[in-house]
Order: structure tokens, then sequence, then C-alpha cells
């Protein structure tokens, strides 16, 4: 089966790149961003149809201390089952919370999200997904089948001492829902991300061992460091297209 690659390009009405360009690379889908409050599902879909792209995945603020956050989750991952997203990517954070008490929302959230054919996809961060250890601690403690890790395949370097994105996935892959494709030097808190190929991440391994569980993608390629905020959409279509390069060389898409 064919593996999606996709690409987080922010907000459909202002890309990280042109969607054009997006499109005119070889990408078919995108991970995005909503703009508050009033982008509708059917705006998304008029601006993505344009250029024949599709939703892979929708990012989502969590609150998780405050009660609006069932609110948040039961309007974006309705917008998600809209615009044919399956996956709800979101940043998970307990801000001192008693963790059961996370732990407890976590599954109400996968109770809202479930009813649209969705999953939550917590990203790759402190303080509760950071490592594969933390992630497989987290998850068999959440224990619901609608929420689950987003394995960020640069983050457990920037984010960890010592360790490697391999054997990492290794621990906590059944309780994966998405993937962030990023290559890095796998220097701790070191935020330049290179073209893929030029770091450390063995993405031919990320791929075979999530293929064993089943899953193709969205692989979703999350671009950061310098070349991302310089506002040049050249250097950053030239960007992208070198991290395809490597994943076609590598026969991955």
């Amino acid at each position: 089966m064919p593996n999606v690659i996709s690409y987080r390009i922010g907000y459909v009405d202002q890309p990280q790149l042109p969607l054009d360009r997006v499109a005119a690379v070889g990408l078919t889908h995108v991970e995005i961003v909503v703009r508050e409050p009033d982008q509708t599902a059917a705006d998304i879909m008029e601006l993505l149809d344009r250029h024949g792209l599709k939703t892979g995945s929708v990012s989502t603020p969590c609150p998780i201390e405050e009660d609006a956050v069932f609110g948040i989750f039961e309007k974006y991952s309705s917008l998600a089952e809209e615009v044919g997203a399956g996956i709800l990517f979101t940043s998970v954070h307990s801000g001192g919370m008693d963790l059961q008490k996370v732990y407890d929302r976590l599954r109400k959230l996968g109770d809202i999200v479930a009813k649209h054919n969705v999953v939550i996809a917590m990203e790759t961060h402190p303080d509760l997904c950071m490592n594969g250890d933390q992630q497989v601690e987290r998850m068999s403690a959440i224990n619901h089948p609608n929420v689950g890790v987003n394995f960020d395949t640069a983050n457990i370097y920037y984010y960890n001492h010592n360790v490697d994105t391999v054997e990492e996935l290794k621990k906590s892959r059944d309780y994966v829902k998405a993937v962030h494709l990023k290559d890095t030097t796998g220097g701790f808190e070191d935020p330049n991300f290179p073209v893929f190929g030029k770091g450390v991440v063995d993405f031919t391994r990320v791929f075979e061992l999530m293929g064993s569980q089943g899953y193709y993608g969205p692989y979703t390629m999350e671009l950061e460091g310098p070349v991302v905020t310089a506002d040049n959409p050249n250097a950053m279509e030239e960007h992208v297209v070198g991290c395809l390069d490597h994943l076609r060389a590598l026969e991955l898409m």
C-alpha cells in the first residue's frame, strides 16, 4: 500500500508555501491550522480543492485544564470529519494538573472525537509525551482507542539526551496515531532541522516499523528552522523538494 505523505502548511489561507506550489511538488495531503473563529469546513475545502489537495490532519488547541476544552474538541472533531481528516493533532501539557485528572479529561476527549470517527494524536512534547517510555506510560494509563501519540522523528532528539528515534518508536509504536517527519543533527534542543537525509533520522526504519503496524500515513512533514521563518517561498520550496527527493530516493513515496 502506498504511503501518504502530507505537509504541515499552517493556515490554509496563509500557508508556509503557496498552495499551488504545494501541489506542484507532488504533495496531495496537508495538515492545517484553523483560523478562529470564522473559518468553516466549506472555506477550507474550497481553498484546497482548487489545487487538488486533501486534509490529512487538523491541528487543535488543547487547554486541558479548562472546561472549554470539551467544546473545542467537539467543534474541531466535527470540522475534521467534514473535511475528511481522521486525525486531530495537538500538543498537551499538564500544567501541573494532577495526572489522573489529565487522563480522565483525555478519555472524555477520546469519547467526543470517537463520535466523529477521529483520533487524537498528542505531539512528542513535554511533559506528557516527550519520549517512548513516557508515551507508553501515559497512553496505557489513558487507555482509550481514540487517544494516541503523534510521533515526531526529530523532537525525540530535541527534548531528550542519548536517544535514537528508531529505538524510541519501537517502544511506543502501538500507540502511534500519526507521524511528523523532521530531520535533525541529533543535538539536544538544537533548533536546526535540515533537509531530510542531511541529519541522523533513519526514515526507512521509521516507515518499516509503522508499516508493520498497518500504518501508511499521513506521514506529515513538519518543516521547521531558519528556512521556514525566512518568508522566502523559493527557499521554502527548495527545502520541501529536497525532503521529498530524499523520501523518493528511499522509495518511501
